[in-house]
C-alpha cells in the first residue's frame, strides 16, 4: 500500500489538477449529479462496498515479512454541514487541507494520518450525505473533495448528520480499533439534529445492503427498529473520540448536542476556517501531547485572533483529556518499521522473533 503521506508540493499540484478555476471547487461535480443523479462512487455513501477502512499501509520484504511503511493508521473522519450559510464549507476545507493536516500530525506524531472529510445536508436534498474513503495524501484527500455536491440551500433548521453519524458508527472497519485504541470524530454545524433514523432514508443514502454491511461489520441494526441519534452517539463513543464543533451561538443548537453527546464533547468553532486548528487541539490533549496551558499560546502561534484563542481554550477545559493516552494499548501501539508476520496480524514480531524469521531463511527450510 505504499508509504505516501501528504506533503505542500503534492497539494498544489492536486489543486491544479481537480479544482475548478471558475466558480465553487465542486462547479464540475455539480453539474455531473445535475446530469446523472448520481454521486461519483468515491464519495457515495453506498460506493465501495459500503463500509469505510483504515488499514495499516505495508510493503513485503525478501525475508516474506510485512514492514509497517509509516506507523499506526489513524483515521480522522469529519463531516461538515453544508447546507445555508454553510454553503462554501467544502471550499474552506481545501483551503485549510495543509495546514490541518501538517497541526494533526503535529500532535500525533508516529501515526499514519488516514483522513475522510465528508459533507451532509439534509433528508430534503438530493444527496442527504457525501462519504469519502480513508486517504493518506494530498492527490487523493482533494479529488475527493472536489467530487463532493453540497446543497447549498435551505436555512439553519434541523439538518441530518444523523445519516453520517450513523455510517461512522456501524459502517466502519478500522485497524486502530481491533488494536484497543480509537480514531477521531468530528461534526461540524451551526444546527441541531433530527432526533430519529429512517429506514428508507438509510437504503436510499447507503443502498439496499446497508443492514446486511452493517452485520457483516460486526453490528445487527433491525431496519424495524431503528436506534436514535443518541444511542447512535453511545456506540460510537464506543470506537471514536467524538466531537460535536460548534459554529455560532445558537442556544438550540447547544442544547440539543449537549445532550446528545455531553458537556464535555461541545466545543466552540468560532469560523470553520479554524477547523484545522480546534482539531488539533482537542487531538493534541486527546492523545496528551498537548497540555491545557499550551492550549492558548499554541493557538496563537497558528493564527487565531486572541479572542478567538481565549474562547476555544474556555471550550475544552473539560474534554476527555488524556483519554488516548490512558487506554492500556497506548505505549504498545505499532510503530514504522515494525515487522508483522502476516499482513493480517494485529501486533508485530518482537526483535527475537524477527531474528530467527530472518534466520529461517538463511538457513532454508527444515525438511522432516
Amino acid at each position: 500500500m505504499g508509504k505516501s503521506t501528504f506533503s505542500r508540493d503534492a497539494y498544489t499540484m492536486a489543486s491544479k489538477k481537480f479544482v475548478s478555476t471558475e466558480g465553487p471547487a465542486t462547479k464540475r461535480a455539480e453539474q455531473s449529479a445535475r446530469e446523472t443523479g448520481k454521486l461519483n462512487p468515491l464519495v457515495d455513501p453506498a460506493g465501495y462496498g459500503v463500509i469505510r477502512r483504515s488499514l495499516p499501509r505495508f510493503e513485503k520484504q525478501d525475508s516474506g515479512l510485512w514492514l509497517l511503511t509509516v506507523g499506526t493508521p489513524m483515521p480522522i473522519e469529519a463531516r461538515v454541514d453544508t447546507t445555508g450559510s454553510m454553503g462554501g464549507n467544502v471550499d474552506v476545507a481545501i483551503r485549510v487541507l495543509p495546514r490541518s493536516y501538517e497541526l494533526c500530525s503535529g500532535v500525533l506524531p508516529g501515526y499514519d494520518l488516514q483522513i475522510a472529510i465528508g459533507i451532509f445536508g439534509d433528508v430534503t436534498d438530493r444527496f442527504v450525505l457525501c462519504r469519502p474513503q480513508f486517504e493518506m495524501t494530498a492527490e487523493k484527500i482533494v479529488e475527493q473533495l472536489t467530487l463532493m455536491v453540497p446543497e447549498r440551500a435551505g436555512g439553519d433548521v434541523p439538518e441530518d448528520p444523523q445519516y453520517g453519524l450513523f455510517g461512522a458508527a456501524y459502517l466502519t472497519s478500522a485497524y486502530i480499533n481491533q488494536i484497543g485504541l480509537k480514531r477521531y470524530d468530528f461534526t461540524i454545524s451551526d444546527s441541531p439534529a433530527h432526533n430519529l433514523l429512517d429506514k428508507r432514508e438509510l437504503t436510499r443514502i447507503y443502498g439496499d445492503e446497508v443492514f446486511a454491511k452493517a452485520a457483516e461489520n460486526g453490528y445487527n441494526i433491525n431496519p424495524n427498529d431503528l436506534p436514535a441519534i443518541d444511542d447512535v452517539v453511545h456506540d460510537l463513543l464506543i470506537t471514536a473520540h467524538t466531537f460535536f464543533l460548534q459554529v455560532g451561538s445558537h442556544e438550540e443548537t447547544t442544547r440539543f448536542w449537549t445532550n446528545m453527546f455531553g458537556s464535555e464533547r461541545v466545543v466552540v468553532l468560532p469560523s470553520t476556517e479554524l477547523l484545522p486548528q480546534v482539531e488539533a487541539v482537542i487531538i493534541g490533549l486527546t492523545e496528551g501531547t498537548l497540555e491545557l496551558v499550551q492550549v492558548e499560546e499554541f493557538l496563537r502561534e497558528n493564527n487565531v485572533g486572541r479572542v478567538d484563542a481565549e474562547s476555544i481554550a474556555r471550550s475544552v477545559v473539560n474534554i476527555p483529556i488524556g483519554a488516548q493516552a490512558a487506554l492500556p494499548n497506548f505505549i504498545k501501539r505499532p510503530r514504522k518499521g515494525d515487522f508483522f508476520r502476516e499482513k493480517t496480524d494485529l501486533w508485530p514480531l518482537g526483535e527475537d522473533e524477527v531474528g530467527v524469521e530472518s534466520k529461517k531463511l538463511e538457513d532454508g527450510p527444515v525438511w522432516l
